[in-house]
């Protein structure tokens, strides 16, 4: 009996030490620590009332652009947490840049109030944000696309504390236009300047006084889920970027030699609209990947411009960086 014991004590023993130690709450690190209790700005450990729920998102997006063809080639892992007391039996997405092209509800919209537009060439092909691919563990799932709504039939429903994970490979166009829009491409001084915002494949909201979210894109300010992205955008090397969360890779896309030519300091007596200098040539061939992690947000914009020049500051431990044009960085 005593040799029995003594070896249930030491499995016990051993079970306990092999258990993982909690990862604490980080938010400017890998891996996503949104959901944890630790963290004083997860909706669940601040509930207004004992039955309150929100939905739970993780992004984790790669994105090329293509600065030759003006696209982005993307893949999205977007994990979703039902929290909800509901089952689920599909799921809607926006494609909030469907809006800007002929046809769309918002055109219509404002062909009603006489207010006529000009499209880009991709926009008028209805190139906006086209899915090439959805799935889930391996299966396709069955679409229905309303404009700037895309309905997914899931092939099982997600049960109340389940959850599920989508692959998606999606390509999203830039253009030019007098139609408002929120992803934008324009030349600055010679230079193509890029500003991402509603570029991707984003879930719609489930909450519990109206269900889903399936209000077409018109040009309104938009609701989202909050959660991580972790996100790695590639450019050409020339160009410098910026974007929501922290950027895990500062010191190589950014190394030391590099982050001195492009201080703001250089500039501050150059004439204001001056053409900027080139301070890393262009090569086609020659790509840059910049990785960014973002806690308790509920979206991710960049922006990226080979002429951009960096000011930096520091105040109580916290360091703020700030991007300008160096035609526009003298003081």
């Amino acid at each position: 009996m005593k040799s029995i014991f003594y070896i249930g004590l030491l499995s016990i023993s051993n079970m306990l030490l092999s258990q993982e130690k909690p990862i604490r709450y980080n938010p400017l690190q890998k891996p996503n620590t949104y959901r944890n209790l630790d963290n004083p700005n997860y909706w669940a450990n601040k509930k207004p009332y004992s039955d309150y729920w929100q939905q739970d998102v993780y992004y984790q997006i790669k994105a090329n652009i293509n600065e030759q063809k003006d696209w982005i080639e993307g893949s999205e892992i977007l994990t979703y947490w039902n929290n909800s007391p509901d089952d689920l039996n599909e799921i809607y997405f926006h494609l909030y840049q469907n809006a800007f092209q002929p046809e769309s509800r918002l055109h219509e919209l404002n062909s009603q109030n006489n207010n006529e537009f000009t499209f880009a060439p991709y926009k008028k092909e209805k190139k906006g944000i086209i899915i090439n691919q959805l799935t889930s563990a391996g299966r396709r799932i069955l679409l229905e696309q309303d404009n700037t709504i895309l309905k997914a039939y899931l092939n099982k429903p997600i049960k109340p504390g389940e959850s599920i994970v989508f692959e998606i490979k999606f390509t999203t166009y830039f253009g030019k236009g007098d139609m408002g829009r929120r992803i934008k491409k324009f030349n600055s001084n010679g230079k193509t300047h890029y500003n991402g915002a509603n570029w991707y494949p984003r879930i719609s909201v489930y909450d519990a006084k109206f269900g889903w979210t399936t209000d077409q894109n018109l040009g309104n300010e938009f609701y989202g889920d909050f959660g991580t992205f972790d996100v790695e955008l590639t450019f050409a090397s020339n160009y410098i970027t910026e974007a929501t969360g922290f950027l895990l890779n500062r010191d190589e896309v950014l190394p030391k030699s590099l982050r001195k030519k492009l201080d703001i300091k250089n500039f501050k007596d150059k004439p204001w609209n001056e053409l900027a200098s080139v301070i890393t040539p262009y090569n086609s061939e020659e790509r840059k990947t910049w990785k960014f992690h973002a806690e308790n947000v509920h979206d991710f914009a960049f922006t990226a411009d080979p002429s951009y020049r960096i000011g930096e500051a520091s105040w109580n431990g916290i360091t703020c960086f700030a991007l300008t044009q160096e035609k526009h960085a003298s003081k």
